[in-house]
């Protein structure tokens, strides 16, 4: 289990400035509350040792985010920041000589993504960088392999799409990409490997505005 703590703090310090220092010096700005599901795939290098396969099949599924987001607009050009829990999941499988399990891994996280976007009425594209901060992952691999896959703490990843502004509604499709790898490698007993596995997302959210 990992726990940053520290760094979640920090995130969450930057974004409570924004909110409140220093963009309603320039403009109005509009707070919400937002949640959503995510479509996720993990795509990933088959790793082989010890005469065991493990690998993610790539199959899309199912996870959600929560949190809160912000826009603040000038003319129609729109900067939104967004703070949100999120759980991810994706299926691996270990081969074993013919004998195949399933186990799931399970990521929550902070993301903070910050958009930057244009809007045509109630019609808005946008697109902008988001950071992860991994609060814990939960698999059973090590169980049944004793493997262990290293996760890194941090990554940086982007998102684009579009959404709909509709008076205090809010709704956004967006894809989200990585720019970093979900992991620095695999453990097997006291040697790492590498093994580089990238997650991609399709997104929808809704938002009210207070």
């Amino acid at each position: 289990m990992l726990i940053m703590n520290p760094i979640i703090k920090r995130f969450s310090i930057v974004y409570i400035l924004l909110v409140m220092g220093v963009f309603p010096v320039i403009s109005q700005i509009r707070v919400g509350i937002r949640a959503g599901v995510y479509s996720t795939r993990i795509k990933a290098d088959d790793f082989r040792s010890g005469g065991k396969l493990i690998r993610f099949n790539g199959d899309s599924k199912m996870g959600y985010h929560l949190g809160v987001v912000t826009q603040w607009e000038y003319h129609h050009v729109f900067l939104q920041p967004e703070l949100l829990f999120c759980s991810i999941r994706n299926d691996i499988y270990i081969d074993g000589s013919g004998d195949e399990e399933l186990t799931e891994l399970e990521l929550n996280k902070i993301d903070l993504p910050v958009m930057v976007g244009y809007k045509w009425g109630s019609l808005k594209i946008e697109a902008g960088p988001v950071a992860s901060i991994l609060i814990n992952d939960k698999s059973e691999l090590n169980d049944l392999t004793g493997y262990d896959l290293l996760l890194k703490r941090s990554t940086i990843g982007y998102q684009a799409g579009f959404g709909f502004d509709v008076s205090q509604l809010s709704l956004d499709f967006k894809y989200e990409g990585s720019l970093s790898g979900l992991g620095d490698g695999i453990e097997v007993g006291n040697e790492v490997y590498e093994f580089d596995a990238r997650a991609s997302q399709l997104i929808f959210s809704i938002g009210l505005f207070f």
